[in-house]
């Protein structure tokens, strides 16, 4: 138990510092995905017309790639067009459920991480709580040992 009220707010500072840590990890994860380093992003593929077009969409939108087999082109522009907008449709589609699930799952990571700390700083002003009271406490004592010592005299 913490009886010092300095240590006490040590502790709540430490907490506080603590949650601003995890805070500024979780804002440099989006960071860092936001910038574009291929090998963190999340990619998604959309493949269509029995696997003779395929299109890959990265985070952010994007998309990185479109694969057209070339004999397809005998089926005509219209056709290939239409494919290539299924593929990149479905492309975009899947990476849409990835980066929600992604979110999803930072946001889980964070609010689990926030739960303890609350917790930890309830404890942490309870701990306060009675320091103070110690303190007053003893504040009390010694102007009632001053008060006494002066009718005495």
């Amino acid at each position: 138990m913490i009886n010092d009220p300095f240590t006490a707010a040590e502790s709540l500072d430490e907490l506080l510092a603590r949650t601003q840590q995890a805070l500024s990890s979780m804002r440099s994860r989006a960071a860092e995905h936001a910038d574009g380093d291929s090998a963190q992003l999340l990619r998604a593929e959309g493949v269509t017309a029995g696997g003779r077009v395929r299109a890959v969409a990265v985070q952010g939108g994007r998309i990185e790639s479109i694969v057209v087999d070339p004999d397809l082109a005998e089926a005509g522009m219209e056709t290939v067009c239409g494919h290539v907008v299924v593929a990149v449709n479905a492309a975009l589609a899947d990476l849409d459920t990835q980066v929600s699930a992604s979110a999803r799952a930072d946001v889980d990571a964070l609010a689990a991480r926030l739960g303890g700390l609350q917790e930890q700083s309830v404890r942490q002003m309870e701990l306060f709580s009675r320091a103070m009271e110690d303190v007053v406490t003893r504040l009390n004592r010694s102007a009632d040992a001053g008060t006494r010592a002066d009718r005495l005299s």
